[in-house]
């Protein structure tokens, strides 16, 4: 009997998604910095990002979808930063046909262009996937909102967990940081 085992995506930090996305741009690659920076700030699966054309982003404030694993409808905001640069992107392809997606590689592809990148960038020790987009946008908010349960509990209803437990093994929120939590009682008394 073979077994076949399973290695999670990593998050990726701040810096990492930086030197990623410069990778990319410096390759001439504009749809896989605007992937990264779209994986990150939807927190979408590639299996939804995928489905996305240009017509459901150019101009618009939201996303509307349903997403494929769940099918719960999504209204995704789509920010200021990330409306400029899906239209700096549209422009760079040269305006591509409005009715085409705009991630057009398979899984597995953009997978491979992911990793190569991580190896080039010298991002050491991680399991980089198109799942690590959506982790490291997830561990983002997580971090930038003091490590909140109030959080932790919206993430948990945005990335569709069935519970907290689930979405702090998600983050990698590790037994050390844990830990660490405990130990910052030392300095209340």
């Amino acid at each position: 009997m073979t077994t076949t085992t399973f290695k999670t995506s990593d998050y990726l930090t701040t810096d990492e998604i930086l030197r990623l996305t410069r990778y990319f741009r410096k390759e001439g690659n504009y749809r896989m910095c605007l992937l990264i920076e779209f994986g990150v700030k939807t927190l979408l699966r590639y299996s939804d990002l995928s489905r996305i054309k240009w017509v459901d982003v150019l101009g618009k404030d939201t996303l509307v979808l349903n997403e494929k694993k769940t099918g719960k409808r999504r209204e995704i905001t789509i920010g200021k930063t990330l409306r400029e640069s899906i239209d700096t992107t549209y422009n760079e392809l040269k305006t591509p046909y409005q009715e085409g997606l705009i991630f057009q590689y398979t899984l597995q592809h953009t997978n491979l262009l992911l990793k190569e990148g991580g190896k080039i960038e010298k991002i050491k020790n991680k399991n980089i996937s198109t799942h690590s987009l959506r982790k490291s946008g997830s561990r983002f908010i997580w971090e930038n909102n003091g490590h909140s349960d109030e959080y932790l509990i919206k993430l948990s209803s945005i990335l569709n967990h069935s519970s907290t437990s689930i979405t702090r093994r998600y983050l990698g929120i590790s037994r050390e940081e844990i830990k660490d939590i405990y130990q910052s009682f030392d300095e209340l008394m």
